[in-house]
């Protein structure tokens, strides 16, 4: 899938894009969460679970996105996220419904979404 965001859009941004995708065309699918979002983040602690996979890179060089979610994406970032990455050996449960609508309100930047 490929997202068009605007300047200084983070990870972040970009999973709450998806989820208004998913969420466009019917609940989100995967019982216990609400979004995308909510399963594999926490923003109270501005982190993703233990269990979440992913990477992010451009042009071969890998960007920090695990440990700096919030930060800006670099135009033509590719992002592999597994919700449920392989070998787990800690698992993390996700925050309350709406304890993450709250610490989500404070902390997410609201961006424009243009499809082409």
């Amino acid at each position: 899938m490929n997202l068009l965001l605007d300047d200084k859009a983070n990870l972040i941004d970009a999973i709450n894009e998806v989820d208004k995708i998913i969420n466009s065309k019917e609940r989100f699918p995967l019982p216990g969460y609400q979004s995308l979002l909510h399963m594999i983040y926490n923003p109270v602690k501005n982190m993703f679970y233990k269990q979440v996979a992913i990477t992010a890179y451009k042009s071969g060089l890998m960007l920090n996105v695990r440990e700096e979610p919030k930060k800006e994406l670099p135009v033509e970032t590719t992002v592999i996220l597994i919700p449920w990455g392989g070998c787990i050996t800690e698992w993390e449960g996700s925050l309350d419904y709406d304890e993450f609508l709250k610490a989500k309100s404070k902390t997410t930047v609201r961006i424009t979404f243009i499809a082409h």
